[in-house]
């Protein structure tokens, strides 16, 4: 009975120690935890048990180096980590992706990856694209397929990726050939930003990851056309080459 309540008291006694003890500063427990360690060594050494720390010691040490093994990796796993736990930074898109040309200034949405423009001169000029009727834009495309080939696509774009219809029956082939014959001028540095969505002396690695964003919504396959995509990659390659 009595070691049963000396137990007990040992017990509430280590209880409100302990909750002493981390209230302290880390100077005062650090002390307190090497005067217990002593004690304990001492008792050890008095029962005759302090083989006992020998045995345990050299149990762990071939455990501790293990774990000293195991430190090398830790700079790539952390690495891994972080590339499945957080996403990569959203830098292709610091600033809206836009197209100018003579007539049309035509910005993507990252997000929804929808196209807006605005006329920036000649009819219907400061005017949204999307405040436009069909036979309005039908017929600036036909009026840009005698003046300016550039806008031309470039209107035939938004027109594609927007979801109207009928614009092809009066657009046609051969002026589509005629507007690509005419896209042949070279790109500025600065044009090649603006068409990415990157501010200027933007990085390779941000250059490349603008890139396969903007790719992977405007690619044919999945709603763009020849021209967005080529006006991409023609930007990519200016900034790289």
């Amino acid at each position: 009975m009595i070691r049963e309540v000396g137990l007990i008291a040992l017990i509430i006694g280590l209880w409100f120690g302990i909750r002493w003890l981390v209230r302290q500063p880390r100077q005062v427990q650090w002390k307190w935890m090497a005067g217990l360690a002593v004690i304990v060594l001492l008792g050890l050494a008095a029962t005759g048990r302090l083989h006992w720390i020998f045995a345990l010691v050299a149990a762990i040490v071939p455990f501790i180096r293990r774990m000293l093994g195991l430190i090398s990796y830790l700079p790539m796993l952390k690495g891994l980590l972080h590339r499945f736990r957080d996403p990569p930074p959203d830098f292709s898109f610091n600033r809206q992706a836009s197209m100018e040309t003579r007539f049309l200034k035509v910005e993507l949405d990252p997000a929804s990856g929808k196209l807006c423009g605005e006329i920036r001169q000649g009819l219907h000029q400061g005017k949204k694209l999307e405040d436009l009727s069909q036979s309005e834009l039908t017929a600036l495309l036909q009026e840009y397929s005698r003046q300016d080939p550039q806008s031309a696509q470039l209107l035939a774009a938004y027109l594609q990726r927007s979801g109207h219809t009928g614009w092809q029956d009066h657009y046609g082939q051969d002026n589509a050939r005629r507007n690509r014959a005419g896209d042949r001028g070279t790109m500025s540095r600065q044009e090649a930003y603006a068409i990415l969505g990157l501010d200027e002396g933007a990085s390779e690695n941000e250059v490349i990851e603008a890139h396969r964003r903007l790719i992977q919504k405007l690619h044919p396959d999945r709603g763009g056309n020849d021209y967005l995509s080529a006006k991409i990659n023609q930007a990519k390659a200016r900034l790289l080459g």
